[in-house]
């Protein structure tokens, strides 16, 4: 009877807990101080880290009054903390031939439907995909890296990545461009069924129930993105450092080739903040978490050669690159300070009807949910101690992968984030599920097997023809015309411009069309060809005083309807421009702009 008061009383407490959280969230307001940057933030008097602040409070306060439960339900509530972090391997890496079998058909499966994409030709954005083709052509022309361009989001994505495609190919295209990210979400979805594979290992689960639990989670999570380059699913490529980390968490906690995980692990530390900023940031955030793992499980050797090697490496690229670090440096803080007052949009009140409030509601609670699971496991002796650091840590992801929509809370960056704690939530239901039933028989086993093979082959759309014919398709949308990607109004301005601009080394922008440098062949005179970006003072200043040599400057466009015109947001860049530049001719509603 006891228990049964203690649980009501848990039960009331937690919802409480989620009702004040709920209801202090818009009361959770840091000063706001003026940065001079041009945003919603600004408009509305807003702190960035105001939504960061309200989030983690909102979780902190149902997962500690869990954790209060379990300390006092629990009279060895440190005992299983210490054994969290100290017990030895329960189990190992055990040969399963017939697991291996269904790894190896998944792969297959997985490359005839990577053989079988449709390479459709949508007309280019050129704001979005302008961003990272014209920092590409870039530096296919002079090899700069942030020295050359102010980069937003990553040196590797926004810029490295397109210009290795093309100088391999020795071709530049926009449907290379593309493919690029093509090739990086079937890396994802291959790595992604390499963690499903050596986390099935972890668990004690016979071979049978091994198989059902692989099929499961890997199906699920080759679900979560799409080939199709405009389509936004709920986990992005872009996780590629953090799916990479995870894997050798795994190898990491059985101690299996300590010394290649650790040095693979301080590699990534650095990689991963080229690849892209913001899953840097929470890449080196995990990296940090490890190391206090490994301080706590007493495995001191690890963390200073972890400690050690990471410092090697960050020390290594200073020496070797030392004008670019400054700059890299330079960039990356600048990123981190202002990118948020650029273009964060406030994030919706939770259980509201607010637009984004329902996904950003449901998304919050699947990883509330999580931390509970994650924090239950710990004090359940059923569950293997590795599979329970596993869960662990993926909650730790799913929770940071929300942050990346906290900086900017529209529908796509809030549906982005959901695919870490739902694949988190489905490890574990398919463990407990599959641990209840206690044996599932060959003829069962070959049933469900079977269905999920099937429904793996549909989702995966194979095509034989498409199969077939890929050397072809890929030559086709390799070296297809860029004018098909083209509106005609687009093609008309690259006809109206390429003779004017055929002279000049390099042009600038004052639009949002930063796609016009890569379609006119021509790079941007100044770090910014991202014009957007530099919207504090401190850009603006150095824009400025970059355009001192510039001469020919193209400005206009489309208006856009998600943020303020560059007119106003880089109020000082326009005035300067309008002072020092005279409109010569206009197509449309572009216009070019000579010096005098």
């Amino acid at each position: 009877m006891k228990i049964q008061k203690e649980k009501i009383l848990f039960i009331i407490f937690f919802l409480l807990s989620i009702f004040i959280g709920h209801f202090i969230w818009e009361f959770i307001e840091l000063e706001f101080k003026d940065k001079g940057i041009i945003g919603e933030y600004s408009k509305k008097n807003y702190h960035a880290l105001n939504d960061i602040l309200r989030y983690f409070i909102f979780l902190l306060l149902p997962s500690l009054t869990f954790v209060f439960y379990k300390y006092h339900k629990s009279s060895n509530f440190l005992s299983y903390i210490k054994n969290f972090f100290n017990s030895h391997n329960d189990n190992i890496f055990e040969r399963s031939v017939k697991l291996d079998l269904f790894l190896i058909f998944f792969i297959f499966v997985l490359l005839a439907s990577f053989l079988s994409v449709n390479f459709l030709v949508p007309l280019i954005d050129s704001y979005h995909e302008g961003q990272r083709m014209s920092s590409a052509y870039k530096n296919f022309l002079d090899g700069s890296l942030w020295s050359g361009s102010y980069v937003t989001v990553g040196i590797f994505y926004e810029t490295l990545s397109s210009s290795i495609f093309w100088k391999f190919f020795d071709h530049l295209s926009i449907g290379i461009a593309r493919y690029t990210d093509i090739f990086y979400t079937f890396i994802f979805k291959l790595l992604s069924i390499f963690f499903i594979y050596f986390l099935t290992k972890l668990t004690n689960l016979d071979q049978n129930k091994k198989i059902i639990f692989f099929l499961t989670n890997s199906i699920l999570f080759v679900s979560l993105l799409s080939y199709e380059v405009a389509d936004i699913g709920s986990i992005s490529f872009r996780e590629i450092p953090i799916i990479l980390l995870s894997i050798l968490f795994i190898f990491l906690i059985l101690e299996k080739n300590s010394f290649l995980v650790i040095f693979f692990i301080s590699v990534l530390t650095l990689i991963s903040m080229f690849w892209s900023i913001d899953r840097g940031l929470i890449y080196n955030i995990l990296t940090i978490i490890i190391l206090v793992y490994l301080f706590f499980s007493k495995r001191y050797l690890h963390f200073f050669l972890l400690l050690s090697f990471i410092i090697i490496i960050w020390t290594s690229f200073f020496l070797i690159s030392k004008n670019e670090f400054q700059y890299f440096f330079q960039n990356t803080y600048l990123i981190y300070k202002e990118m948020s007052y650029v273009h964060g949009l406030v994030h919706p009140l939770p259980f509201s009807d607010e637009p984004n409030s329902t996904r950003a509601t449901k998304t919050i609670l699947l990883i509330l949910i999580c931390i509970l699971i994650s924090i239950n496991t710990i004090f359940k002796k059923k569950y293997p101690i590795n599979l329970k650091r596993v869960i662990f840590f993926l909650t730790l992801v799913s929770i940071g992968s929300y942050l990346y929509a906290l900086g900017r809370s529209d529908g796509p960056h809030i549906k982005n984030s959901f695919g870490f704690p739902m694949i988190t939530l489905s490890i574990f239901l398919t463990y407990l599920i599959l641990k209840k039933i206690k044996i599932i028989s060959n003829l069962n086993f070959n049933i469900l097997s079977l269905f999920l093979i099937a429904y793996l082959i549909f989702i995966s759309e194979i095509k034989a023809s498409n199969v077939l014919s890929i050397k072809e398709r890929l030559n086709n949308y390799f070296y297809l015309d860029d004018n098909e990607y083209l509106s005609q109004s687009e093609k008309g301005l690259i006809n109206f411009l390429k003779p004017r601009v055929q002279s000049l080394e390099c042009i600038q922008l004052f639009s949002n069309d930063a796609a016009l440098y890569y379609l006119l062949r021509k790079k941007s005179c100044t770090k910014f060809y991202f014009v957007w970006s530099a919207s504090s003072v401190f850009n603006q200043e150095r824009f400025i005083d970059e355009l001192r040599n510039v001469n020919f400057i193209i400005t206009g466009g489309p208006k856009n309807d998600w943020d303020y015109p560059l007119e106003e947001k880089l109020h000082l860049v326009d005035e300067y421009i309008k002072k020092n530049f005279t409109k010569t001719e206009s197509y449309q509603s572009w216009n070019i702009l000579i010096r005098g």
